[in-house]
This record gives structure tokens, C-alpha cells and sequence, in this order.
């Protein structure tokens, strides 16, 4: 009886390790695998935010990059660029830039949506350009990668909701 309730419990989780290959066409040790790498990514653009580096920036990003704002209006690559030249101008310092993965959503055998949380703490010159303002900002993202020659690469961003505070006060832009 022992032997069989062990079979039992071993077949049924097969079936469900079965189950999640067959729905991605991954094993969970490969879905890990694909999840550090591309936090690895993430990392990698993460630093070039941090450290104000353009070149890496738009190295990571490929041709046809699109991000939606929270409003559903596209940015393209170009766009992206652009702003991002704006931004960093008024930033002094990043003092934390992180982004972490909170889950993963296999779409097809090489399309994923990443669900992100981002925490990121900066000193920001005010329009005077000399006094300097702490802000956190906290966003979640949908992201959507893609294997593209063995390689996992972002392509969309979905901002889907976050808090700016400044000088530690909730800032409410309405």
C-alpha cells in the first residue's frame, strides 16, 4: 500500500512538472535559467540608467523597441533615446537603481512576459538647477522579451503603475 500511494504521489508530480513543459516548452529548471538571464539584462540596463551611459543604453535595445507609457501612448526607440538624454540632464546622482522580476509568463516558445518592480532613488536638481531634491520612484512594468538567436532581448515595456516621492513626501502630479 505504501508502495503505491509513493507511485501515486510520484505520477502526479511528474504530471504536473509534465504539464509546465508542455504549456512553455520549458522545464522549471530551464524556465530559472531563462528568468537569471534575463535579469542579467535587466542589471545590465539598470547600470547604464545608473551610470548615465547612452551608448549602452540603446545598445540593449533593439530596433524595433516600443514602450507604452501609462497612458497607452507609444515611444519608440528614438523617442526613448531622447527622453532618457532629458532626464538623466536634471539627475545628479543615482544613489539606488534596482529592478527586480516578480514573474514570468511564457507567451509562445520564444516570446515572455515579465512582470518587473522597479526602486529607484536619485538626487534631482530643481529648476534652479542648483538645489537638489531626493526622489523615489517605484514602477511596475510588463515586459515583453523575445529569443532572438539564442539570446533573450526586451522589446516592449508597459508601465503599469508606481509612486514618485520627493524628499520622502507622496508626490501627486493631478
Amino acid at each position: 500500500m505504501k508502495t503505491k500511494l509513493l507511485l501515486l504521489i510520484f505520477i502526479i508530480l511528474t504530471c504536473f512538472q509534465c504539464k509546465e513543459t508542455i504549456q512553455s516548452g520549458y522545464s522549471k529548471s530551464e524556465k530559472s535559467y531563462i528568468t537569471d538571464q534575463i535579469q542579467k539584462e535587466i542589471d545590465t540596463l539598470i547600470l547604464a540608467v545608473s551610470t548615465k551611459n547612452i551608448d549602452l543604453y540603446m545598445k540593449k535595445m533593439p530596433q524595433d523597441f516600443v514602450i507604452y507609457d501609462e497612458n497607452g501612448s507609444q515611444i519608440s526607440r528614438e523617442q526613448q533615446r531622447e527622453f532618457a538624454l532629458r532626464d538623466w540632464s536634471i539627475i545628479d546622482t543615482t544613489l539606488n537603481n534596482a529592478m527586480i522580476i516578480d514573474s514570468i509568463d511564457f507567451a509562445s516558445i520564444d516570446s515572455i512576459y515579465v512582470y518587473t518592480f522597479q526602486k529607484w532613488e536619485r538626487l534631482m536638481f530643481q529648476r534652479d538647477g542648483i538645489t537638489l531634491d531626493t526622489v523615489l520612484t517605484t514602477q511596475k512594468h510588463r515586459e515583453l522579451w523575445k529569443k532572438r538567436d539564442a539570446e533573450w532581448i526586451g522589446y516592449d515595456v508597459e508601465e503599469i503603475g508606481g509612486e514618485i516621492f520627493i524628499n520622502g513626501k507622496k508626490y501627486d502630479p493631478n
